[in-house]
C-alpha cells in the first residue's frame, strides 16, 4: 500500500490532510522534533505545532519533554483502535438520534394528514353541491386508463342510496371487492350479473346478489348504475369508458343491463 492510499485511510478515520502527513512521517522516523516534521511532510512550519497538538489530544503521539521537543507516534494499532471504536460510537449515536427524529416527523405528518384529511370531508359537501344535475340537463364524462375506471366505478357504487347493479369485463370485480362489501354492510342491494365464476366472483358471494348467464356477451363489456341516476361504461380491454348523469343514456344502459339480468339465473 502506498503512502497516499494511507493518508487516505487516515482521512476516513477522522484526520486531516496535515494530520495524516505528519501521523505517517512521524511513523517512518519514530521520533523527531517539529522542525524536521515539517519538512519531511511539507507542513508550513506555522502549522506544524497546531497539527501536533491535534494529533497528541487524539492521543496519536507523544510528546518527549526537551529543548527542542521531541515527538513520537504511538502504535497505530492501539492508537487507530481507540479512534474507530470512538468513531462507531459515534456513528452509533448519531443513527440512534436521526431515527429517533425520522420517528417523531413521521408520526407528526401523520397526525397532521388525518387532521387535514378529517377537515377536507368537508369539500364532498361542496362536490355535491355543485355537481348536482338538473332533470333538463344531460353529462357525459369520458375517462381514460384502467386506474381513473376503478377509481370512478368506486365513486358511483358509494352514490347508491339503495341499489347499485354491475357488470365487469371479464367478471373481474377484485378492484371493487372493499367498496362492494362496504355498501353491502350499510344495507345496499348488490346485484352483479356475471358470464364466468371468477375468483373475485366467488368472494363477493355474501356481499350482492349473484345472476349467471351463460351465454356468452357480444363484447365484454362493464356496465355500473346506482339508483338509476347515475351510471357508468366500461370498455372491453378496461382502458376506456364514460360516465353519465343524463336520463336518457342512463335509460340505454339500464335495459342492456336488465336484459343480461333477465337471460341470467340467480345463484343460491
Amino acid at each position: 500500500m502506498n503512502i497516499v492510499e494511507l493518508q487516505k485511510a487516515l482521512e476516513v478515520m477522522g484526520l486531516t490532510e496535515y494530520e495524516s502527513k505528519t501521523y505517517i512521517s512521524l511513523i517512518q522516523k519514530n521520533t523527531s522534533n517539529a522542525g524536521n516534521l515539517s519538512k519531511m511532510a511539507d507542513i508550513p512550519h506555522s502549522k506544524i505545532y497546531e497539527v501536533l497538538s491535534r494529533l497528541e489530544k487524539k492521543k496519536l503521539i507523544e510528546v518527549q519533554k526537551g529543548r527542542p521537543l521531541f515527538y513520537k507516534a504511538i502504535k497505530p494499532s492501539v492508537a487507530l483502535e481507540r479512534i474507530e471504536t470512538k468513531l462507531k460510537n459515534t456513528l452509533q449515536k448519531e443513527l440512534t438520534q436521526r431515527k429517533n427524529d425520522i420517528e417523531a416527523f413521521y408520526a407528526k405528518k401523520l397526525e397532521q394528514i388525518s387532521q387535514a384529511y378529517n377537515i377536507l370531508d368537508e369539500l364532498d359537501n361542496f362536490y355535491e353541491k355543485n355537481t348536482e344535475i338538473e332533470s333538463s340537463e344531460e353529462f357525459i364524462w369520458t375517462i381514460h386508463g384502467k386506474d381513473n375506471l376503478n377509481k370512478q366505478a368506486k365513486e358511483i357504487i358509494q352514490s347508491a342510496s339503495g341499489e347499485a347493479r354491475l357488470m365487469m369485463p371479464h367478471d373481474d370485480f377484485s378492484e371493487l371487492i372493499p367498496t362492494i362489501k362496504t355498501m353491502s354492510s350499510k344495507g345496499i342491494n348488490i346485484l352483479l350479473v356475471i358470464h364466468e365464476l371468477t375468483e373475485s366472483v366467488q368472494k363477493l358471494k355474501n356481499s350482492a346478489n349473484i345472476f349467471y348467464d351463460k351465454s356468452p356477451l357480444p363484447t365484454n363489456c362493464g356496465i355500473i348504475l346506482a339508483d338509476d341516476k347515475k351510471g357508468m361504461f366500461i370498455s372491453e380491454n378496461s382502458t376506456i369508458g364514460f360516465k353519465v348523469s343524463s336520463k336518457s343514456v342512463l335509460m340505454v344502459l339500464t335495459q342492456f343491463y336488465h336484459h343480461e339480468l333477465e337471460e341470467s339465473t340467480k345463484m343460491n
